[in-house]
């Protein structure tokens, strides 16, 4: 089968599916607490809004601005889409935007390149050529002068503001690899392995503890540190191969969550609690032996979505020992 290239996959969209897909990659940068679409004739020249605060219009916002052309974007095109947004924001529609990106996959041409590396100019170019590129673009039959306050308005806004994003500079973004994998099933590539500190931290110790507590139980006394449990002859190397699966899975998390996929994440920590869910009910010999069960399940199950293929065995088994670690799984069972 031959494999599509993924900057192939993203100029193939159509204009509709573009303005999707970049709502996706604008809501994977998570520094926005909504992101909106408006994919309609009367969308004042806004395509993907990502609001920085819940006053959305009335706070700070940034407009993504989905060009798919064949070619690069013309410049009469991207001076109207600025020039459009201005006009509205000075009818009091909005407030202005604090950044106006370009998504365009196939990049803008020479001349739009250079009004936006030097904003005075595009700024110049947008006042003195208003009836050239606006006027008669912005409302269909409808003639919009270059008023006072327009004018104005065009003079203090800071055309700095004003950046364009190709198809290869989407990619670069970690938020692209999960929406790429959502999307296209593009594979998002592996995690590092974990690394084991050799003290037991104070993060591990809720899981730990509840290790200690089964070691404790199967022996008939109580291990009143780690360090004891280490020292056994038995119980040493099992505690040794829990933490190795806890921070293989701290590691498998880490790095998915830096790559925007904490969706991607929480679908596999489901599928475990579920997958080992019935294992962990059942009567077992001791603590200790609902714990090996558990594990042994964990192994076996087989989760869906994009980050399958990586869930290692231990990083299956080490989901189990965070879920002991965040109070939802204990191995003892409760006292009636």
């Amino acid at each position: 089968m031959t494999r599509i290239a993924p900057d192939r996959l993203i100029l193939q969209l159509p204009d509709d599916e573009l303005e999707k897909f970049v709502r996706q990659w604008v809501k994977h940068l998570e520094v926005y607490v909504e992101v909106q679409l408006f994919a309609n004739p009367g969308d004042m020249g806004r395509d993907v809004v990502g609001y920085h605060t819940s006053k959305r219009h009335e706070g700070n916002w940034d407009n993504f601005q989905c060009k798919q052309y064949g070619g690069t974007l013309p410049t009469a095109t991207g001076v109207l889409d600025v020039g459009k947004v201005l006009y509205y924001a000075s009818r009091g529609e909005f407030t202005l935007p604090t950044k106006f990106y370009f998504v365009a996959p196939r990049g803008v041409n020479r001349t739009l390149r250079r009004l936006i590396a030097k904003p005075s100019e595009f700024k110049a170019t947008l006042a003195n050529d208003w009836d050239k590129y606006c006027a008669d673009k912005i409302v269909v039959g409808q003639h919009i002068s270059l008023d006072a306050a327009l004018r104005t308005l065009i003079e203090n806004w800071d055309f700095s503001r004003i950046a364009s994003l190709s198809v290869h500079e989407l990619l670069e973004n970690a938020a692209s690899k999960a929406v790429m994998a959502k999307w296209f099933e593009q594979d998002p590539g592996p995690p590092p392995a974990g690394v084991v500190p050799r003290d037991i931290e104070a993060h591990e110790m809720p899981y730990v503890q509840q290790l200690l507590d089964a070691y404790g139980e199967r022996d008939g006394k109580s291990f009143a540190s780690h360090g004891e449990a280490k020292a056994h002859a038995e119980y040493g190397p099992h505690l040794d191969m829990q933490r190795e699966r806890f921070f293989d899975a701290d590691a498998f998390a880490r790095f998915y969550r830096d790559n925007t996929m904490s969706e991607e994440i929480e679908a596999l920590r489901h599928d475990i609690r579920h997958g080992t869910a019935e294992v962990h009910r059942q009567d077992h010999r001791d603590a200790l032996a609902r714990v090996d069960a558990v594990m042994t399940q964990a192994a076996n199950v087989q989760p869906s979505g994009a980050l399958s293929r990586y869930a290692r065995v231990p990083v299956k088994q080490g989901i189990c020992h965070h879920f002991a670690n965040e109070g939802k799984l204990t191995w003892h069972r409760p006292k009636k």
